[in-house]
C-alpha cells in the first residue's frame, strides 16, 4: 500500500503577475520616436506604487495604419527581457485613418490573449470609432478571468460636448448589452473638460456597465488638482499641442466588477499620470525640474524631457490585481493504521499566483473537506506561496478495510484558477496483531521441557512465535524484549523476531547448565510484543517457563514409547492425540498441537 499526494498544476500558460495597463494618446506619432521609446520603457520601470513590472496592455489613441509597424517596433525595443508584444485587432473605417487616427492596442503575449471574435467597432461621432476588445489572462480558465476594454478618442474642443456625449452613450449602450456584472474598463482620450460634462456623466450613469472613477467624481480643475491632469506636457505648440499640464483628458474608468477588490480588480492607489508630480500646473512637465520619482531627480527629469518630446499627452498607468491560483497538497497519509488510532490528514493550501506584490493577487478563500474515510471541513484564507494554510482532517479508523480516502479543496474566490482540487490516497485500517505460542489459537503462556545430560555444555532452545490469523488487514507482530530473572541461566540468542506474518518466527534461547542442580529447575520469562511500527500500535505480553531437567538419562522430548529414538511410532502417537490433552503434550499446554509437533521434529532420529 502507498499514500498518494497531489499538488494542483495548471496546464495552461501561467500568468506572470498582476496586470499593468497604460493608455496613451500618441498624436499620430508626430513626436520624437526615441523619446517615445524612452517613455514606454519608463512605464515598465515605474515603481511609484512600490513595485515595477512589465506593462501588459498598451492602449494608444490617434494611430494610423501606417504608424502601427513603427509603434510595434518601438514597443518591443522598449520591452524588458522576456516580454513580447503583439498588436490586438486593429480596424479603421471611413476617414478615421487619415483624420484623427484610430484606436490601437498591444498586449504582452506572456500574460494576455485576445478573443478576436469579440472585437467590435462602435461609432462615436465625428468620424471616430471606439474599439472593444475581450482580453483573457493566460493560465486561467474561468470566464471571470477575462475583461472587456473600450478605447476611444472622443471629439475634441469646447463646443462639441453633445458630440462627446453621443459617443459616450454609444459606448455605454454596447457595454450595457453585455449584461449584468460585466467586467469592463473604458480608456482613452475623452477630451472632457470638467466633471459635469454630459459625456463624463454618461459613463457614471446607472446600468449594467456603470463606470466608476478611481480619482473620485469631484472637480479636477485648477492647480489643486494638478496631479490628475494629462494634457499637455508641453508649453509650446507646433505639430504637437502645447499649453502646459492643465486638463484631464485621458481616463481609465472601470465597472463595478473591476473595482470591487475581487478577481481582476484595480489596485487602489495605483492610478497615476506618468511623470505628473502635481507641481506643473499650466507648465511644461519638465519646467524647473521634475520630482515624479521621489528622491530621484535625474530619473524624473529624464522622463519629463522624454514626455515633452514624445507626445502632447501624458500616459495614464494603472495596476490591477489578478485572480488567485490555488494549490492544495494532501501530505502523505500512513499507508497502514491500527484500527481505532487517532490520525490526522493534513492538507496544505496556498495561493501560487505569480505576482510581484501581495497586492497583485486576489485573496484565496478556500474550503477543505474530507470524504470516503476522511472527515471534517476547514475553511480559511490561504496566503501567497511559499507560505501556506493548513487544514487538518481526521482519518476514520473505526472499521478494518482498505480505503480510497479523499480530500477536496474548493475556492469561491472570483476567477480563481484550480478552484476545485481532489486529492485521493489509499490507506489500510488494520486490526491488532495476535501474538501466540500456538499457530491457530491464542495461547499466551507455555511450558517448554528442556532435558540436559549431566556435564553438557550450552543448550539451545527454540520456541516458535505466531501471529494468529494474520492477513493483509492485520498488523504484523514484533518481539521487542525478553525479561528473565537476574543471573538466570537462560539468555537470548541473536535478534528477536520481527514482522511476523502468517509464518511463525523463532525465539532463540540458550541455557547454560553450569551451576544448575541435578533435577528440575523452572525458569520463568516474559516476552513483550507489539504491533508493527504504525500509528495506533499497541503491545502485549506472553509468558513462558523453561522446565529444565538436569540428569544422567534425560528423556528425549517426543520419545513417547521410551525406545530411545524419536521416529514414526512417536509421530503416530502425537497425531492420534492431536487437538486434545494427552501424553504427547510435550510443552504442557494442555493441548497437543503444532508446538508439540515442532519439538518432536526437532528431536527426530
Amino acid at each position: 500500500m502507498f499514500a498518494l499526494f497531489f499538488t494542483a498544476v495548471s496546464t495552461a500558460t501561467p500568468a506572470f503577475g498582476q496586470l499593468r495597463i497604460v493608455n496613451y494618446n500618441c498624436a499620430r506619432m508626430a513626436g520624437d520616436g526615441p523619446a517615445l521609446q524612452q517613455v514606454l520603457a519608463a512605464a515598465h520601470a515605474d515603481n511609484t506604487a512600490g513595485w515595477a513590472k512589465p506593462v501588459d496592455i498598451f492602449f494608444f489613441q490617434e494611430i494610423s495604419l501606417s504608424n502601427t509597424a513603427e509603434l510595434e517596433s518601438l514597443i518591443n525595443a522598449a520591452a524588458p527581457p522576456g516580454s513580447t508584444y503583439i498588436r490586438a485587432t486593429y480596424t479603421t473605417s471611413g476617414n478615421e485613418d487619415s483624420a484623427a487616427g484610430a484606436q490601437c492596442a498591444f498586449y504582452r503575449v506572456q500574460t494576455i490573449s485576445e478573443t478576436t471574435a469579440s472585437h467590435a467597432d462602435i461609432f462615436t461621432g465625428a468620424g471616430r470609432n471606439s474599439d472593444r476588445w475581450l482580453f483573457r489572462l493566460n493560465g486561467y480558465t474561468s470566464t471571470a478571468a477575462q475583461f472587456y476594454a473600450y478605447s476611444m478618442h472622443l471629439k475634441a474642443s469646447l463646443g462639441f460636448e453633445a458630440d462627446r456625449e453621443a459617443g459616450a452613450l454609444a459606448v455605454r449602450a454596447n457595454a450595457d448589452a453585455l449584461g449584468a456584472g460585466v467586467r469592463a474598463i473604458f480608456v482613452g482620450d475623452f477630451n472632457v473638460y470638467n466633471n459635469t460634462e454630459p459625456a463624463y456623466l454618461a459613463f457614471l450613469a446607472g446600468g449594467n456597465a456603470q463606470a466608476f472613477d478611481p480619482l473620485g467624481t469631484g472637480s479636477w480643475g485648477g492647480s489643486s488638482n494638478a496631479i490628475k491632469h494629462t494634457q499637455s506636457p508641453r508649453d509650446i505648440s507646433g505639430t504637437l499641442v502645447g499649453g502646459g499640464v492643465d486638463d484631464r483628458f485621458d481616463f481609465q474608468l472601470a465597472t463595478a466588477g473591476v473595482m470591487d477588490g475581487e478577481g481582476i480588480s484595480m489596485i487602489s492607489g495605483t492610478y497615476r499620470s506618468l511623470a505628473n508630480d502635481g507641481l506643473h500646473y499650466n507648465l511644461a512637465i519638465n519646467t524647473n525640474g521634475n520630482s515624479y520619482f521621489p528622491g530621484e531627480s535625474a530619473r524624473s527629469n529624464a522622463l519629463a524631457l522624454a514626455l515633452f518630446n514624445a507626445s502632447d499627452h501624458l500616459p495614464v498607468l494603472v495596476d490591477y490585481q489578478v485572480p488567485a491560483v490555488m494549490s492544495a497538497t494532501l501530505l502523505a497519509i500512513p499507508p497502514r493504521v491500527i484500527q481505532g488510532a487517532s490520525v490526522q490528514a493534513q492538507v496544505q493550501v496556498k495561493n501560487v499566483a505569480s505576482v510581484v506584490t501581495p497586492l497583485g493577487s486576489d485573496e484565496l478563500d478556500f474550503v477543505v473537506t474530507g470524504t470516503n474515510g476522511l472527515t471534517g471541513s476547514v475553511s480559511g484564507i490561504a496566503p501567497l506561496s511559499p507560505a501556506f494554510a493548513t487544514a487538518n482532517l481526521q482519518l476514520n479508523t473505526g472499521t478494518v478495510g482498505l480505503y480510497e480516502v479523499e480530500a477536496q479543496a474548493t475556492s469561491s474566490s472570483e476567477g480563481a484558477q484550480n478552484s476545485a482540487i481532489v486529492m485521493p490516497a489509499e490507506c489500510s485500517i488494520v486490526s491488532r496483531a495476535k501474538p501466540s505460542w500456538q499457530p491457530t489459537s491464542l495461547v499466551t503462556s507455555i511450558s517448554v521441557p528442556v532435558a540436559i545430560p549431566v556435564g553438557s555444555g550450552l543448550v539451545n532452545v527454540d520456541i516458535p512465535l505466531n501471529n494468529v490469523g494474520w492477513g493483509t488487514l492485520q498488523a504484523m507482530l514484533d518481539a521487542d524484549y525478553v525479561q528473565l530473572p537476574t543471573g538466570s541461566s537462560v539468555s537470548v540468542v541473536g535478534s528477536l523476531p520481527q514482522s511476523i506474518m502468517a509464518k511463525p518466527k523463532i525465539l532463540h534461547l540458550r541455557v547454560n547448565p553450569a551451576g544448575l542442580p541435578v533435577g528440575v529447575t523452572n525458569v520463568n520469562g516474559t516476552l513483550l510484543t507489539s504491533d508493527e511500527d504504525i500509528p495506533g500500535e499497541g503491545d502485549a505480553t506472553l509468558s513462558f517457563t523453561l522446565v529444565i531437567t538436569v540428569g544422567s538419562t534425560p528423556p528425549i522430548p517426543g520419545d513417547f514409547n521410551s525406545d530411545g529414538i524419536v521416529d514414526a511410532n512417536d509421530l503416530a502417537v502425537l497425531l492420534a492425540q492431536w487437538g486434545g490433552p494427552g501424553s504427547a503434550d510435550i510443552n504442557l499446554s494442555n493441548l497437543v498441537d503444532g508446538l508439540d509437533l515442532a519439538i518432536l521434529l526437532a528431536n527426530w532420529g
